[in-house]
């Protein structure tokens, strides 16, 4: 399995999830395929999903480390130091992180999963990764997931049942950077 990857912003480098390992774990290479080098190091666990920031300092991706299937947000340097945790709550799912042009906020989705018998409702959350503090952007009865930025970030783009089509259909939204409090 080589999936899930994605470029750096100049083009010269493929983050990359891989099992070649064994586990499903993080890599990057050059964009030719030389230079393939082990990024994150979490036995028995699922990482994938990565995206370069925007500065191409760091890499933003999910894993399923704390509980199988229950996917959280990680941050790591792209020299494989400095991982840390952005979300820890395990009640809860977190997927499709990407990042705004500031290194310093992403998008994303996520839904509460507490009740294994009612259906969770995705949303379209913002986060700040310094301090994570967060705060949700869309608030929709249907499913809102995998959202991205415009080349330019004033556009957001995701997918969406929120009008109960079957599919899901695109949305695409002007974007406004939220107010958050001072928590």
């Amino acid at each position: 399995y080589d999936a899930e990857g994605s470029y750096n912003a100049d083009g010269s480098k493929i983050v990359f999830c891989s099992n070649r390992d064994g586990d499903l774990q993080l890599y990057i290479m050059d964009a030719d395929g030389k230079n393939v080098k082990k990024l994150t190091n979490a036995p028995k666990c699922y990482n994938g999903g990565p995206f370069f920031s925007p500065d191409g300092t760091k890499v933003i991706f999910r894993s399923d480390r704390k509980e199988k299937d229950r996917l959280q947000l990680y941050l790591i340097n792209v020299d494989g130091t400095g991982e840390k945790a952005l979300t820890e709550n395990d009640k809860w799912i977190y997927w499709a992180p990407y990042w705004y042009k500031d290194n310093k906020h992403i998008i994303y989705t996520a839904a509460d999963h507490t009740d294994e018998t009612a259906r969770p409702n995705y949303d379209l959350y913002w986060m700040n990764i310094e301090t994570k503090q967060t705060q949700r952007i869309t608030h929709a009865p249907g499913s809102d997931v995998l959202p991205v930025f415009s080349p330019d970030y004033k556009k957001v783009m995701w997918t969406s049942s929120r009008d109960g089509r079957s599919p899901p259909q695109l949305y695409i939204a002007d974007f406004t950077v939220p107010k958050m409090g001072s928590k």
